[in-house]
Order: C-alpha cells, then sequence, then structure tokens
C-alpha cells in the first residue's frame, strides 16, 4: 500500500516536472466545458403545454421547419414521454427539461428548459 502511493507520488512528480499536468487539466475539463456550452447555445423552441389531467399534458412545439403536436402520458413521478413515430419527446415537470431525439437515429435535437409558470402574472 504504502509502495503505491510512493510510485504515485513519483509518477505525479514527474509529470508536473515535465509539464505534463497542465496539458492533462484541461483535456479533463473540456468535456464538461462543451457540454455546457452546447446545452447553453441549443434553441429553445417555442413550447406550450396544456395539462389535459394530473397524467396526460398536450405539447406543441415549433422551431423553424420542425413542430411536434402531440400528448405526452405520465411514465413514472413526473416525467411525461410522447412519440409521433418520428421524434419522442421527454418532459420530466420535476426539473422542467424538455428533451426532443429521433426515434430512429437517437439524435438529440432539443434539450432544454420548460416553465408551467405563466410570467405574465408574477
Amino acid at each position: 500500500m504504502k509502495l503505491q502511493s510512493i510510485v504515485v507520488a513519483i509518477l505525479l512528480g514527474i509529470t508536473i516536472l515535465f509539464g505534463g499536468l497542465n496539458s492533462l487539466v484541461p483535456v479533463q475539463a473540456n468535456p464538461m466545458d462543451s457540454l455546457s456550452i452546447q446545452i447553453a447555445q441549443s434553441p429553445s423552441p417555442v413550447t406550450y403545454m396544456t395539462p389535459k389531467n394530473s397524467d396526460e399534458i398536450m405539447v406543441q412545439i415549433t422551431e423553424g421547419e420542425f413542430k411536434y403536436y402531440g400528448l405526452l402520458k405520465r411514465t413514472m413521478d413526473n416525467k411525461f414521454i410522447g412519440s409521433d413515430g418520428q421524434v419522442r419527446v421527454i418532459y420530466d415537470r420535476e426539473t422542467g427539461r424538455v428533451v426532443v431525439i429521433n426515434e430512429v437515429t437517437g439524435d438529440e435535437y432539443y434539450n432544454y428548459l420548460f416553465s408551467e409558470v405563466d410570467e405574465g402574472y408574477l
């Protein structure tokens, strides 16, 4: 156990001495930064949600040529899912996250936050 600690300390020292640590840190940080930037820059389409009852929500999502209109059904807790055969819409009411994915390829079209609160009344 002590020998492993010594070996790790030596390897870390060599890495720092030759500047390798400076190149490793950004590599580890970049995936998180890139992910945050992609989410922040992804478009938030015009979204309307109308609860029908406690287990169903009518949703309309439009952005340019993209249009989705359908019923989301409660799957568990506060998660609702709907599909038109081409895209799947997943809405987590607890977090407000809406995800739209292509059902055939699995590509994510949208990933954004949606608030059901009518801000006109705030």
